[in-house]
């Protein structure tokens, strides 16, 4: 993909975006500070909690308000299974939950969903709903980006509409030529087509107020496995990664996506010890060899793949040492909570550094900052 102009890349985040004068820690703008003193036992938990995005099991607006209570997260995951009944009430519950979290928290709250669109639709109205990421990818092909970037920037209208900010998508994996688990959910097999398809419908939701999510870094494309149900494991070089699996991320990164998540995925080549929730070396690459300094998210904890590998408490720590500004636990509260108290002691105990939990919320500050600047932008 070419270079592309300023007016074109219009759904940046501005530089700086997100960043005060000066840091109430006491470092300049945007600067880290290698320690501070944690004042409060109360102060472990607030800051646990921030990096946390949760999920919950039902429809009431009760239920949430007790997870904010309790956990303060930095923000909710809705899932198909929350729709309490009619875009009205949502937009109603969402209202409601917000208004409670400026008084209680004195700041704002993501609200994602997985609306990549096909099988994976959170949110079935007519408004809000996509054809699959295969089909998108073939729409591009025959009528050009622009119409892709519009149908989700209606899309993401819709949404914001609602009160939704962030969407966890689009989906950058490239897809096997031969077959694999992510199937229709990839725009295509052609990494470069992936890249032009995903850059677009990231495009369009960034114009709508939404912030977006590259996933699933590394790729999950090579893999028959589910992570859902089972850890898959990756087997190309260095150098297949790079030119077909990276490629995406890399063009999409270099245009600015806000957000990447993670896949729990074993990459033999990358790291052939650990699942890249758990791995700084793929963290790494990410961030320092792929330049990225958005939001980094993990998939949701609670999956299959992870099991037998670290509980909910550990889990949560070790993918935050790694180098996760978010961590996920999308339904159970008792996961919730295990998740939230590991966080905290890894906190007070400073196993997780007060220079990695700072530069995870500066991320977030920033992440939160370009969703709000992007509301109200001009229709492509």
């Amino acid at each position: 993909m070419g270079e592309r102009t300023s007016a074109e890349n219009s759904w940046l985040p501005p530089p700086g975006a997100g960043e005060s004068a000066s840091d109430p820690s006491g470092g300049a703008a945007g600067e880290i500070p290698a320690a501070r003193a944690r004042v409060s036992p109360k102060a472990p938990l607030e800051e646990a909690g921030r990096l946390m995005l949760i999920g919950w099991e039902g429809q009431e607006t009760e239920e949430i308000l007790s997870l904010l209570e309790d956990f303060r997260p930095a923000g909710f995951v809705f899932f198909k299974r929350n729709y309490p009944g009619s875009p009205q009430k949502l937009r109603e519950q969402i209202a409601e939950v917000n208004l409670r979290a400026a008084k209680l928290l004195k700041r704002k709250l993501l609200w994602a969903l997985d609306q990549e669109g096909g099988t994976v639709t959170r949110l079935f109205l007519p408004e809000t709903t996509l054809p699959s990421a295969g089909e998108m990818g073939a729409l591009a092909a025959r009528e050009g980006l622009g119409a892709l970037e519009g149908l989700c920037y209606r899309v993401g209208l819709a949404l914001r509409e609602l009160g939704f900010n962030f969407n966890l998508a689009p989906v950058l994996d490239v897809r096997a030529e031969d077959g694999s688990y992510i199937g229709s959910r990839s725009f295509s097999a052609d990494p470069q087509e992936c890249a032009r398809a995903g850059a677009a419908f990231a495009r369009g939701f960034s114009r709508a107020g939404l912030l977006c999510c590259g996933k699933h870094f590394p790729g999950l494309g090579p893999s028959m496995l589910d992570p859902h149900l089972d850890l898959p494991v990756v087997s190309q070089n260095v150098q297949v990664h790079y030119d077909r699996d990276g490629l995406p991320f890399r063009e999409l990164i270099a245009q600015g996506i806000p957000a990447v998540m993670t896949t729990h995925v074993l990459h033999r080549a990358l790291d052939g010890v650990l699942p890249a929730t758990f791995s700084e070396g793929i963290l790494a690459l990410l961030k320092k060899d792929y330049g990225f300094k958005g939001l980094v998210l993990t998939d949701d904890l609670e999956m299959g793949a992870l099991s037998g590998i670290f509980n909910a408490d550990q889990s949560a720590v070790e993918a935050v040492k790694a180098g996760h500004d978010l961590v996920l636990v999308c339904r159970r509260r008792e996961n919730i909570q295990k998740a939230r108290d590991g966080l905290a002691r890894a906190i007070a105990e400073f196993a997780i550094s007060p220079r990695r939990s700072r530069e995870a919320q500066l991320r977030l500050t920033r992440a939160l900052k370009f969703g709000e600047g992007r509301r109200g932008a001009a229709s492509p």
